[in-house]
């Protein structure tokens, strides 16, 4: 476990280790914090509050 930022919000994550170029950020910790990617625009978007999806 640790703890991510995006946009301003902060939440826990689950975190693993993985040999790759770019850090990735997974859609649990996206979906965590309130957000989903536009598969179009490949821009976030809020979809709810912070910590709506850990209740």
């Amino acid at each position: 476990m640790g703890e991510a930022k995006v946009k301003g919000r902060r939440g826990p994550v689950m975190i693993a280790a993985l040999k790759t170029p770019t850090p990735l950020l997974g859609v649990y910790a996206l979906e965590s914090l309130g957000f989903k990617v536009n598969p179009r625009t490949g821009e976030l978007e809020e979809i709810g509050p912070e910590g709506g999806y850990l209740l």
